[in-house]
């Protein structure tokens, strides 16, 4: 079978599990799905099927490079040559060019700081705006629910609520899902350089963020369709809230939410990579009586290996994508580019680039924590509400990156 059909076959099957574990199975949302697929594809063949696409890409590729360069600048301030890819390079050789609690911190940190700036000045919501309204508009979709899922595309998924903090207390169920998946299917700009510092190709990333934005909508309406009355059924205006007192406050609030994001990310990496390693040393013990050798990566990836083929990984690759992706179910995302970088010679082109896909979100079981606590913290009143989603979200999340990742192998 032609792999673009296997893709094909999946996105069928994936939106079929959405519908089997509805809440509401009887009222499937048709216009929203057809609609959802209808953008997804769109903007799917727009950036990468065009030569305006293509120069998206390029922007993309120009755009990160620079920032990590300027990262690169200020990390050199206050860790000399340690955060000098091109010193490290000459001393310890390529594999040992950059260290990663040095990138992870110094790209967060700047990238913070510009997308606080750029909040301050209201560039980033009415940007968020434009968007929301065409998706509105075809989708059906509330104001609400639709803003929060463009701001997600440049946003965490603890800051894009933000936008929509007036309506929070009144939301309905399905809104709140709604808001939580699209939160769950995308990944904040503050890591995307760090993944291209991983090698991720930003224009891939991109991409993917701006394609899970309508099918983060179409996968939240079929798990909990709406039964409510919305009170931005017809729109929402957008409000602009100043938190800085200036922009100079605004860089540094942002690059003080940088860094305390950083360290958060480098204490994951630290307590998740240990825990591994016991698991397999534990695992190992049990085993070596019977002559097995077998890692807890291994039994994941056979386990997600499935989801890896029907997105439409070759089957050879299904394995190690499927670890990939397990990997970040268990863990994050950024254990799931660690091991795609690390494998990236091993895997097909039309492998690496489905598992940039697929991987492109925040779906792991530490984000249903971090929503709850982030969201909660904003109307307290529904944090009840938010952890009976929580879970549901996340699933919701992983079927929208595979979506993705399956209408991109169908173009490919």
């Amino acid at each position: 079978m032609p792999p673009q059909l296997v893709s094909l076959l999946g996105l069928a099957v994936i939106i079929t599990c959405a519908w089997a574990i509805s809440r509401n199975r009887r009222m499937f949302p048709w216009r929203t799905v057809a609609w959802g697929l209808g953008l997804q594809c769109t903007f799917a063949i727009l950036i990468l099927k065009t030569s305006a696409g293509v120069s998206v890409f390029e922007v993309a590729r120009e755009a990160a490079g620079k920032i990590s360069e300027f990262a690169t600048e200020g990390g050199k301030m206050v860790f000399g040559s340690l955060a000098d890819p091109a010193f490290l390079g000459e001393q310890w050789g390529p594999n040992h060019a950059f260290i990663l609690a040095i990138t992870v911190t110094t790209t967060i940190v700047v990238v913070s700081a510009l997308s606080s700036l750029l909040y301050h000045w209201g560039i980033l919501q009415r940007i968020v705006r434009a968007m929301a309204l065409v998706m509105q508009k075809s989708m059906r979709t509330s104001g609400s629910e639709t803003l929060a899922a463009v701001a997600n595309i440049f946003m965490g998924q603890t800051e894009a609520p933000l936008l929509v903090k007036p309506y929070l207390r009144t939301m309905t169920q399905s809104e709140l899902l709604a808001m939580m998946t699209g939160g769950m299917a995308t990944i904040a700009g503050s890591v995307l350089i760090v993944y291209v510092s991983f090698g991720a190709i930003p224009g891939h990333l991109l991409t993917a963020s701006v394609m899970s934005a309508p099918a983060a909508l179409m996968i939240a309406k079929i798990l909990l369709p709406e039964t409510e009355i919305s009170e931005t059924a017809n729109h929402a205006p957008l409000v602009i809230e100043k938190t800085a007192t200036n922009g100079i406050d605004a860089l540094c609030q942002g690059a003080s939410d940088g860094m305390r994001l950083s360290m958060n990310v480098i204490a994951m990496l630290i307590a998740f990579v240990a825990l591994i390693a016991m698991a397999n040393y534990l695992l190992q013990l049990l085993l070596t009586p019977f002559s097995i050798e077998l890692t807890l990566q291994q039994l994941v990836g056979w386990i997600n290996a499935p989801f890896a083929w029907l997105i439409g990984v070759p089957a050879k690759d299904c394995s190690l994508v499927g670890q990939m992706l397990g990997e970040r179910i268990v863990l994050n995302e950024f254990f799931g580019y660690v091991t795609l970088t690390q494998h990236w010679d091993q895997l097909d082109e039309r492998s690496r680039t489905l598992a940039t896909y697929a991987l492109c979100g925040f779906a792991n079981f530490g984000s249903v924590a971090i929503q709850i606590g982030g969201i909660g913290v904003l109307v307290p009143e529904r944090r009840n509400d938010l952890a009976r989603l929580g879970l549901l979200s996340m699933v919701g999340g992983l079927l929208t990156c595979y979506t993705t990742a399956a209408m991109v192998g169908i173009l490919l």
